[in-house]
């Protein structure tokens, strides 16, 4: 490609992403009109309920006693006046939603009990629109003047590169461009969208959404029942060192010839592959304290039954017991593949020496697996720090919120106490702590190449 085509190539892709830009903001901030133009017709409607008679008009004493914004035009229609708008009448009797367009907005008017919609409320003009909508903000400046920074960085680039490198160079981002925009909308649009909202106050019953700052993260650190269920996913993780000293014997007993040992790797290996949904309800009808397999056994051997998942004591150990039953496979496979990576002229030196089985396992086996270590354990804690199918389906964070931990939290919080400001905030505490696990890994395996 030559310079004059690849400035031209860069001017124009420039331009497209700039009124993408442009494009995308206008669309938000037109949808953020429509819905103040539904806010407020709602909130007129609501201030006329009771006020005014069936089949009369509208006074403009009244519009202004309601407190109508100064240049805000107030209607209301009472279906009698034109097929249309007794169409529009039955139409919000079936629904009660309002409807907004660009220029004029209806919300139902109901009755003195707020039982039947009698009338259409229309609004138009509203003053308040560009007080709550303003299409040019300090992040779409901002990301404009990175789209032309970028350019002109491209275009220095290009003037000192040959044409041989600019070719290369296009091609290579020919292939890349696809996945790099895959990971841009679905993996760090919405970590940022996760930080915006954990800056505002979100909900969905409200339609104000206020800039709160940090007062999301204060409440976090004021509230007990936060840390404790960041408490109860530290207990969680425990599960990890267990499971790697398991997994780690299998894959030592069945690294060996012996017979129907694919079948046993296999047998080891199927828990994890399994449905999560369908062993949470295994498991559950196993822990039952009146008719659980577990508890029928105990009942042989005299010990009598345990309410496993209802007693606080013991349901987080349940919980435990099922994620070691169901990850000893996974780790098993991975530490075979780093056994069998070993070179075995090691351990025959080591033979030869006069090392036993046990000297043989702590001083080559073991420093040779170091890497495969360090993954099995970091990579485990982060799936530990993520757990919510088993104590969704399984123990709903009880009892006592002994098996709460913070992805149920943030779930709740979310889905069923409506604050989304509050969970974003929760979640990207979360991000802080798994990035920090992900650094140490990265450190730890870095530290031993470099060795």
């Amino acid at each position: 490609m030559s310079l004059r085509g690849f400035r031209i190539g860069v001017v124009v892709a420039a331009s497209a992403a700039a009124l993408l830009l442009l494009g995308g903001v206008a669309a938000r901030d037109g949808r953020r009109r429509l819905e103040a133009r539904k806010t407020e017709a709602l909130e007129v409607a609501r201030a006329l309920q009771g006020r005014v008679q069936p089949g009369r008009l509208l006074e403009p004493d009244l519009a202004r006693e309601i407190g109508a914004p100064r240049g805000l035009a107030v209607t209301v229609s009472w279906g009698g006046e034109s097929p249309a708008a007794q169409a529009l009448l039955d139409s919000l009797r079936r629904d009660e939603a309002p409807r907004a367009s660009p220029r004029t907005a209806v919300a139902p008017l109901k009755d003195s009990d707020d039982w039947d919609v009698i009338g259409v409320v229309s609004v138009s003009a509203l003053s308040s629109d560009q007080a709550r909508v303003l299409p040019w903000r300090a992040g779409t400046l901002a990301a404009l003047g990175l789209v032309v920074a970028a350019a002109v960085l491209l275009l220095r680039w290009g003037a000192r590169t040959t044409e041989r490198s600019r070719r290369e160079t296009l091609t290579a981002w020919t292939f890349l461009g696809l996945p790099l925009l895959h990971l841009v909308v679905f993996s760090l649009v919405p970590v940022g969208f996760t930080l915006y909202l954990s800056l505002h106050d979100w909900n969905l019953v409200s339609a104000a959404k206020p800039y709160v700052g940090l007062a999301n993260y204060r409440e976090l650190a004021r509230d007990p029942l936060f840390w404790t269920t960041l408490r109860n996913t530290a207990v969680y993780v425990l599960y990890v060192p267990i499971t790697m000293a398991a997994g780690l014997g299998l894959a030592v007993w069945l690294n060996r010839r012996r017979r129907g040992e694919r079948v046993l790797r296999a047998v080891m290996f199927l828990p994890y592959v399994t449905s999560a949904v369908a062993i949470a309800i295994v498991w559950q009808w196993m822990f039952n304290p009146d008719f659980g397999l577990i508890n029928a056994g105990l009942r042989l051997l005299g010990l009598g039954p345990v309410d496993w998942l209802g007693s606080p004591r013991t349901a987080m150990a349940a919980l435990i017991a099922v994620t070691v039953w169901t990850q000893v496979g996974y780790q098993m496979i991975v530490f075979l593949a780093g056994l069998q990576g070993i070179p075995q002229s090691y351990l025959d030196a080591a033979i030869v020496d006069g090392a036993s089985a046990w000297q043989r396992f702590r001083h080559v086996t073991l420093p040779l697996l170091r890497p495969v270590l360090l993954f099995v354990l970091v990579t485990g804690i982060i799936g530990g720090f993520q757990v919510f199918t088993l104590v969704y389906l399984m123990t709903e964070g009880g009892p006592l919120h002994s098996t709460d931990v913070i992805v149920y939290r943030i779930y709740q919080t979310a889905w069923e106490f409506l604050r989304f400001g509050s969970a974003s905030a929760m979640a990207v505490v979360l991000f802080g702590v798994l990035l920090v696990a992900t650094v140490v890994q990265f450190r730890l395996l870095g530290r031993k190449e470099a060795a």
